[in-house]
C-alpha cells in the first residue's frame, strides 16, 4: 500500500442544517482518514492554526488547498463539505471529498509539477447516505463488522441510531472510495485494528 501524509482542511457547511459542529466533523474526517493503513494524518489543530494565521477559517480555493498541504510537507489536502444533514430516523448525512496534490504519491518523479497544473482535487466523490436505503444498510453492517462486530446488542442498528456513528460510517464510506481511486484497488484498506 503506498503511504501518504494528509492535511484535514476544516470542513465545510454546505448544508442548510446548523445540527451539527464542523470542527467536530473535522475531527472525524481526520479520524477516520487515520483507521486507513498508509493514511498519516497532520494533526488538525495544526492545518486550523496555519489557515488562522492567514486571517482564514477555511479552505476557498484549490490554490490554498495545494499551499496547505505544501506548508506541512504533506502529499494532499482533504477538503470536505456536509451538502445534507437530517440526524433524526431516518438519519440522512451528504458528503463531498475532495483530494487535493499537487504530486502524485504514486509517482514521486512528478512531484516537481507546477501547482497550476494539479488545481484541480485529484479525486473527488460525493454522496447522499439516506439510512432508508438498502444499500446503505447493507454497507453500514460491513463497517460494523469491520468496527466491532457483535459487541453491542444492538448490533448495525446502532450506527444509524447515534448520529456520530452514523456521520463516522458515512465518512468511512467516502474516503474508502477515494482512496481506493488514488491508490488502486488493493488501498483503501483499513488498518488491521480496523479489521
Amino acid at each position: 500500500m503506498p503511504s501518504a501524509t494528509v492535511v484535514v482542511a476544516p470542513v465545510l457547511n454546505l448544508s442548510a442544517s446548523q445540527d451539527f459542529d464542523p470542527a467536530r466533523m473535522t475531527d472525524l474526517l481526520a479520524s477516520e482518514l487515520a483507521q486507513f493503513e498508509g493514511i498519516s494524518v497532520v494533526p488538525v489543530n495544526l492545518s486550523t492554526a496555519a489557515l488562522a494565521r492567514e486571517g482564514k477559517r477555511t479552505v476557498d480555493s484549490p490554490e490554498e488547498a495545494l499551499r496547505l498541504s505544501a506548508a506541512f510537507g504533506a502529499d494532499a489536502t482533504v477538503v470536505a463539505a456536509i451538502t445534507e444533514f437530517q440526524p433524526y430516523d431516518p438519519p440522512t448525512v451528504g458528503l463531498i471529498v475532495q483530494w487535493y496534490g499537487a504530486t502524485d504519491v504514486l509517482a514521486p518523479e512528478l512531484r516537481g509539477a507546477a501547482p497550476a497544473a494539479a488545481a484541480e482535487p485529484r479525486v473527488q466523490a460525493q454522496r447522499v447516505f439516506n439510512a432508508d436505503d438498502q444499500s446503505v444498510v447493507r454497507e453500514i453492517k460491513e463497517f460494523c463488522k469491520r468496527r466491532d462486530g457483535n459487541d453491542s446488542p444492538h448490533g448495525w442498528r446502532k450506527y444509524v441510531q447515534a448520529q456520530e456513528l452514523y456521520v463516522r460510517y458515512s465518512i468511512w464510506s467516502l474516503v474508502r472510495s477515494i482512496l481506493r481511486v488514488q491508490f488502486g484497488t488493493e488501498a483503501g484498506q483499513p488498518n488491521e485494528a480496523d479489521q
